[in-house]
């Protein structure tokens, strides 16, 4: 997601809208019953406690990726939902950090993964605040350990090759950190801009040999061209490797049908993607606080049918943008129930929930 700008239209608050062109496609799995846009699934809350049912990583241990499929440790398809953090220096409040909290999503609306956005490049971000930064993921990632969900560790910046070295030492770190844990998935790139795949391609050869000199198994999301877009790019020529996903990001209501042509491409290649970044919004965040359901609908029928994991955009308590899943003052820990929720969040918790 690009950085927070500063909204100057007039404002549209929580609506959801059916004024989207949605630009429809036919799902390719016939099988896949068409979702309601307006499910916004349930406000029950069952509180934050353990032991409520088996955790995810429990149920689906260690992932692997095979033939162009995130899968269990048995092999089995499986579909992970959650959410991705604010940019991690950017947060209004340390919501991402907080154990009661992800107990919280993870018992009441599904959530099986979280995925902790570094901030890299900005002022206050890693590059600055090495210290800081890691502390902010490492209480991200034990959280997840300990709440038995999955975590990605985001290296949240737009021009990431030209930080290889940093890159490595971080993804070197961490990995060591955390060599063998079940819990552990890596992005290295979050969303290349101005910048073709052949240089990325060489970012992520360097990355991802790093990552496996720690930790031979644990899947990694390797960005694409263009906001992690052009997939298809990626598909033409992949890296070599094991348990190697493909990132995607989209807005529902800046990108149509045209984006999951380019995404099936991929898909039929062989490669496996992640949508590590998702929003029922406009691709600026939701600035004008407008929400496309129906569209953000026929993303997640195509999800679904392809059994893609995704971790929408983003856990922060800010107003205008409708990207934000809490109202401003939302309390760090929950519950997060209607009266918390603001923009997309009723719409992204129906989905978990399913």
């Amino acid at each position: 997601m690009l950085p927070r700008a500063t909204a100057t239209a007039a404002l549209l608050f929580g609506l959801f809208s059916s004024g989207c062109d949605a630009g429809r496609t036919t799902l390719d799995d016939s099988k896949i019953e068409a979702g309601d846009p307006n499910d916004v699934g349930s406000n029950e809350d069952v509180g934050a406690e353990d032991g409520l049912a088996p955790t995810p990583v429990e149920l689906n241990g260690h992932l692997q990726v095979s033939k162009g499929q995130l899968r269990n440790e048995d092999g089995d398809p499986v579909q992970l939902k959650g959410v991705s953090s604010m940019w991690l220096n950017w947060e209004s409040q340390p919501y991402a950090e907080s154990l009661t909290a992800l107990r919280w999503m993870r018992n009441n609306w599904n959530l099986s993964v979280i995925r902790a956005a570094m901030g890299v490049e900005p002022e206050g971000a890693y590059l600055t605040h090495p210290d800081i930064a890691k502390e902010q993921v490492f209480a991200v990632v034990d959280n997840a350990i300990e709440a038995g969900v999955y975590v990605i560790v985001d290296f949240h910046a737009h021009g990431a090759h030209m930080l290889q070295d940093e890159a490595v030492a971080f993804f070197s770190e961490v990995a060591a950190k955390y060599a063998g844990e079940p819990n552990v998935i890596y992005e290295p790139f979050n969303e290349p801009k101005g910048v073709g795949w052949p240089e990325i391609k060489k970012y992520h050869e360097a990355v991802v040999a790093a990552i496996r000199e720690q930790d031979e198994e644990a899947p990694i999301v390797l960005g694409t061209p263009n906001y992690s877009q052009e997939v298809d790019k990626a598909a033409a020529d992949p890296v070599e490797g094991t348990n190697l996903l493909y990132t995607l990001h989209y807005y529902a209501c800046s990108h149509k049908g045209w984006l999951r042509q380019k995404a099936d491409i991929a898909l039929n290649s062989g490669i496996a993607l992640f949508v590590t970044e998702w929003g029922a919004t406009n691709a600026d965040g939701g600035y004008d606080g407008l929400v496309c359901a129906e569209e953000a609908q026929l993303w997640d029928d195509w999800l679904r049918a392809k059994k893609i994991s995704w971790t929408a955009w983003k856990l922060d308590g800010c107003d205008p943008d409708s990207s934000c899943l809490l109202v401003p003052g939302a309390p760090v820990d929950g519950p997060w129930t209607d009266e918390y929720l603001h923009g997309h969040a009723q719409f992204v918790r129906g989905r978990m929930q399913q």
